[in-house]
């Protein structure tokens, strides 16, 4: 089927949709964070985020930070990653490797993840994406943990979720509708033989609930 463009999205480390449309010689705009300098792309900037989210939680006393995320295959949660080990090496605190774990695409592995992390003792549960953050009060109200008096919870994006959620979960905002435009917008000016900045980067908000406190 012939198109005239690509929106690709969730970008993946190598990826191979990426090949295919250069090879194919498919105009297209990355949303998310592609190794080559030649290709269209638009982000948020998922390692300025985290990375302030992480030195906001150690400023305020929170030392043991527990790192809860998917895959690292996909760019955005290796990126949010390197966000957190920079915000604790930009306040001088040594991160646990043992608080961190990766890899939670299921119910099953969150339920391991959590409960991995919970035997170091961590301060806060810091969730790289809004589903899992947002399932989490329950899973700790089932083991008689309350948040925020005895573990902290907050998440490196932002949702509907984890504002209607008790308490209302501490977040990384970032704009999905500007995102979204901005890709359209360059590949529209690509069709149409215009220049554009091969890497744009879009900017972000973070905002501590009641989750934090």
């Amino acid at each position: 089927h012939k198109v005239d463009g690509v929106i690709l999205s969730r970008t993946m480390l190598h990826d191979e949709c990426v090949q295919t449309l250069q090879r194919h010689n498919v105009p297209f705009v990355a949303i998310g964070r592609v190794d080559d300098d030649k290709v269209p792309q638009v982000d948020n900037d998922q390692v300025g985020a985290t990375a302030e989210m992480t030195r906001l939680l150690l400023q305020l006393g929170m030392r043991r930070i527990a790192y809860m995320g998917g895959c690292t295959n996909y760019t955005v949660n290796e990126d949010r990653l390197r966000g957190y080990l920079r915000g604790f090496s930009d306040c001088g605190v040594q991160v646990d490797q043992k608080l961190i774990w990766t890899g939670i695409e299921t119910s099953e592995q969150r339920i391991a993840a959590l409960d991995g992390a919970l035997e170091h003792k961590p301060k806060c549960l810091l969730c790289a994406d809004a589903r899992l953050a947002a399932a989490l009060p329950q899973e700790l109200r089932a083991r008689h943990i309350k948040v925020p008096e005895q573990v902290k919870l907050a998440s490196f994006y932002d949702s509907e979720l984890l504002t209607s959620s008790t308490p209302q979960i501490s977040a990384a905002q970032f704009d999905g509708e500007r995102l979204g435009a901005t890709a359209c917008r360059m590949l529209l000016d690509i069709l149409a033989g215009k220049q554009i900045a091969l890497r744009q980067m879009q900017g972000y908000q973070v905002i501590l609930r009641e989750s934090t406190k």
